[in-house]
């Protein structure tokens, strides 16, 4: 700045009684500030603050330059005899004969004052998360009360039908679809409720001797059975079965959500699921020879609503590997993938905790 420029700008600056900057606009350097921006920033040393590039903080040992670009506020952390404070920094333009500088105007953030804040900002996060937990449940809720009266008037039609010698090869294929449909529903819906529980912080494991090789041969023979292509899933064991500890809906859960994808991804040869039980640990594995995962998706495969980029025209939420990777790590296992195009997918879970071992 020009002299005259100089002193009109510090005897404003000396009408000010919060802490003020003038900072250059390219290279961010403070050219000015008041006594005030002097003695809290820089413990009365003007050396210390003015002609030198703003700061991410002051007072401390480590500190670093103030990123750019300039923003509308900024809070600057500040340490003055072992004590620290924050500075709530204000920004707006300012433009002196012609030439553009920031003018920044801070005020301290009191403790109290503080905590309020941040406590008000947890509660606003806390409402919203409750809100669409609840949004999630009752839809989940409401939608599954209409799907199963049309399931049992379905039902209905087709006994009827078939007691007065009307059901036709037709009639038998429409009612197939729409039962595949309601479950496929139904599962959508299972995963939402599912999902709304997970995050309501309302689905801590009921840890039991369960028997896994059990739960997946009812899982087979309940859903995985009969299918219209003619394919079933081959369940192989390695060593003496012995108990788990896990919660053994959650453990259907997950089996139930890997075996479907199995199946859903594939089409040709039949989905495997092997159980290696070793001598402290159990490791399962989920097979199959289908599509594959690219490379660039394996990252983002647990994530909540994310799916694969080769996956249009295949139903799914992007829910449902999220929710397997909970219920494996809240019943103390690990879960794994490897997966190429076009060379079938292999879903590894371990588990360690053996009922026998307690």
């Amino acid at each position: 700045m020009k002299p005259n420029q100089s002193i009109r700008v510090s005897h404003m600056l000396r009408g000010i009684e919060d802490p003020v900057l003038i900072i250059s606009t390219d290279r961010q350097i403070v050219l000015n500030a008041n006594r005030k921006a002097i003695d809290t920033l820089a413990n009365g040393r003007s050396s210390h603050l003015r002609g030198l590039p703003l700061q991410a903080g002051y007072g401390m040992e480590q500190t670093e330059l103030f990123p750019k670009p300039m923003p509308p506020a900024f809070l600057l952390p500040v340490s003055q005899n072992g004590s620290m404070a924050l500075i709530d920094f204000r920004v707006s333009p300012l433009k002196i004969e012609g030439k553009k500088y920031w003018l920044a105007i801070g005020r301290k953030v009191e403790q109290e004052e503080e905590l309020q804040m941040r406590l008000q900002h947890l509660e606003q996060e806390k409402s919203m998360q409750q809100m669409k937990v609840q949004l999630m449940s009752m839809t989940s809720h409401e939608f599954r009360t209409p799907l199963t009266a049309i399931s049992s008037a379905m039902d209905l039609i087709e006994a009827r039908l078939q007691l007065d010698g009307q059901l036709s090869t037709f009639h038998r294929l429409q009612f197939r679809k729409m039962a595949d449909e309601i479950f496929q529903l139904n599962s959508m819906l299972d995963e939402v409720l599912t999902l709304s529980k997970i995050a309501g912080n309302n689905w801590e494991p009921n840890r039991k001797p369960v028997s896994p090789e059990q739960v997946i041969e009812t899982l087979r023979y309940q859903y995985f059975s009969q299918r219209k292509d003619k394919r079933s899933l081959r369940i192989s064991i390695d060593g003496e079965p012995r108990l788990i500890l896990a919660d053994k809906d959650q453990l259907a859960k997950v089996f139930t959500n890997l075996i479907s994808n199995a199946f859903k991804y594939s089409t040709l040869k039949n989905p495997s699921v092997k159980l290696l039980y070793r001598k402290k640990k159990l490791v399962i594995t989920f097979s199959d020879h289908g599509i594959g995962i690219p490379e660039k998706d394996l990252p983002h495969l647990f994530t909540s609503f994310y799916r694969g980029s080769n996956v249009d025209g295949i139903e799914g939420t992007g829910l449902g590997l999220s929710i397997v990777k909970t219920f494996v790590e809240s019943n103390r296992g690990t879960i794994s993938v490897s997966s190429g195009v076009n060379e079938g997918t292999t879903f590894t879970l371990v588990f360690e905790d053996f009922a026998d071992a307690i």
